[in-house]
């Protein structure tokens, strides 16, 4: 129901593109990367589930309402989440295509290796920003484009690390970037997980939309 289009063609232009930039920013003796993009990079590597609920923390808190929407905004999340994740693996096990570190190895560099370890699965679409698009279109729907105040996530992977948050959007478009910056997915791969996410939500949140309004 979900399954997104084929990824673009080994060797395409657009692939090459995709794999170059993670050549370059996603190694993990990178010399183009910044410190600020191995922050985000590391950040990031937490589980999804894990670095939403700061941010479905602070929508539930701020937003205010009846305890019952508020119920609501919980189970519609997760619920949603859940439908995300059986849709990427969908699309993943679809087209089966090969992560950077495979690419690149085969290639062009033999010993190259990426800032984190590689999952064992396939590339396209990354799961993260999947999580994220879904998590961004629910958190909108609930209490619009941004928080009401500014909100301070963390994340176990990177400890002692803070991030001030507000636009949801914001918290994508990190996911997008964190994983490129990884040298675990691609570009395309990021954007069209994010894409995918925010599919299955709307789909989702319209069979919310008693609980919600």
């Amino acid at each position: 129901q979900f399954r997104l289009p084929p990824p673009p063609a080994v060797d395409s232009p657009r692939d090459r593109a995709d794999v170059a930039e993670v050549r370059a920013y996603g190694a993990v003796d990178s010399t183009v990367r910044t410190a600020a993009q191995t922050e985000t990079a590391q950040f990031w590597f937490q589980g999804s589930l894990v670095g939403f609920t700061g941010p479905l923390r602070a929508a539930v808190t701020q937003a205010g309402g009846s305890a019952a929407r508020r119920t609501a905004l919980v189970a519609a999340f997760h619920v949603i989440l859940v439908d995300t994740q059986i849709a990427t693996s969908d699309t993943k096990y679809a087209y089966l295509r090969w992560r950077p570190i495979t690419a690149i190895r085969a290639t062009a560099d033999p010993q190259w290796t990426p800032l984190h370890a590689t999952p064992a699965h396939p590339d396209y679409p990354s799961g993260h920003s999947s999580y994220a698009g879904a998590a961004e279109a629910v958190l909108t729907a609930f209490a619009g484009p941004s928080a009401r105040e500014p909100f301070t996530a963390t994340s176990p992977t990177a400890p002692g690390v803070t991030r001030t948050y507000q636009r949801w959007a914001d918290l994508t478009k990190d996911n997008v970037d964190a994983r490129v910056w990884s040298g675990i997915h691609t570009r395309t791969a990021d954007e069209a997980g994010a894409v995918l996410g925010g599919q299955v939500a709307r789909f989702g949140l319209a069979r919310f939309a008693s609980l919600l309004g």
